[in-house]
């Protein structure tokens, strides 16, 4: 029964991290869930459906802020990452099967490893837009390409398990060099999307509801329902504090957590990456608010 209790908490400073963000936290859940004893399948399933309580009430709110007018960002991007994403996020158990009778695991893991180490990379080192004034004109043709990217985001994030946003999110901010400000509501939009569709494919894989998935996610989504809009409201207190170009380049750190929860499964630390996953949560929401802190009292002054 402890894990009533622990679970929310979890969900807490996970969706905290992911509020801040703008993406999941199945880095988190996962291994979490993993440690209680569920199955893989059902761990998988509970950190991608406990999301979507978690943020459907501050989504709703992104949804109205933003521009949907013809040419807006919202328009010419958005609706075609989500549409491609959501077209192919049901082919991943296809494509897994394939990669596994062919290569075997280890070598998706691989694959999924050079994968990461190159978004880390591009977040890092990439160049971006920092304020809201300077937001970029799209293209048909960029938004065909945005179609494009989230067809294979769909597949990949089905086939690995992990939210969407986790790609997304270096998609609009370092290639098509959308403002933090406006990228951070089109990620979390995307990741109401891109969750609700992954989680319902794990909870009804087998043409009827998996409950023990469906009452997981509701009980840590207690805690995220609160440590979501909270990671928001630090998000925005950063921004407006001139530090938009930090927030950017500090999500590299969540390419490289699942880039070295990956690199210990490999080789066999399976326990010991779990336990790792939970430190690291703790030590990021402990960071994310000395960083806050740090923006209050250092505020920069500049002219948008």
């Amino acid at each position: 029964m402890y894990i009533y209790f622990l679970l929310p908490l979890i969900g807490f400073v996970g969706m905290f991290a992911g509020g801040f963000w703008g993406v999941g936290c199945g880095w988190l859940i996962v291994p979490t869930m993993l440690i209680f004893g569920f199955t893989p399948n059902e761990a998988v399933g509970v950190g991608l459906l406990q999301m979507f309580p978690s943020i459907v009430m501050s989504v709703t709110k992104d949804i109205k802020s933003l521009d949907w007018s013809k040419n807006s960002v919202a328009s010419k991007l958005v609706i075609p990452l989500g549409f491609g994403a959501f077209l192919l996020a049901f082919s991943g158990k296809i494509v897994n099967r394939f990669f596994y009778e062919r290569f075997g695991s280890i070598a998706l893991l691989i694959i999924f490893c050079v994968f990461m180490v190159t978004l880390g990379s591009i977040v890092l080192f990439g160049k971006t837009t920092e304020y809201e004034t300077n937001i970029p004109s799209i293209s048909n043709k960029q938004s065909l390409i945005a179609f494009f990217i989230g067809m294979i985001v769909g597949i990949f994030s089905s086939v690995m398990g992990v939210g969407g946003a986790i790609f997304f999110r270096p998609t609009l901010a370092n290639i098509f060099k959308v403002p933090e400000v406006i990228t951070s509501k089109c990620i979390r939009v995307l990741l109401l999307i891109t969750t609700f569709t992954g989680g319902m494919y794990y909870t009804f894989a087998d043409w009827h509801p998996d409950w023990t998935i469906i009452t997981m996610s509701l009980v840590i989504a207690i805690g995220g329902m609160i440590g979501f809009p909270l990671g928001i409201k630090v998000h925005n207190t950063v921004l407006k504090n001139g530090y938009e170009k930090y927030v950017n380049k500090s999500f590299a750190v969540i390419t490289f957590i699942v880039l070295i929860n990956t690199i210990l499964n490999i080789f066999g630390f399976i326990i010991f990456s779990r336990y790792l996953m939970i430190t690291i949560a703790v030590l990021l929401f402990i960071s994310i608010n000395l960083f806050k802190s740090y923006t209050d009292k250092h505020k920069k002054l500049f002219v948008k």
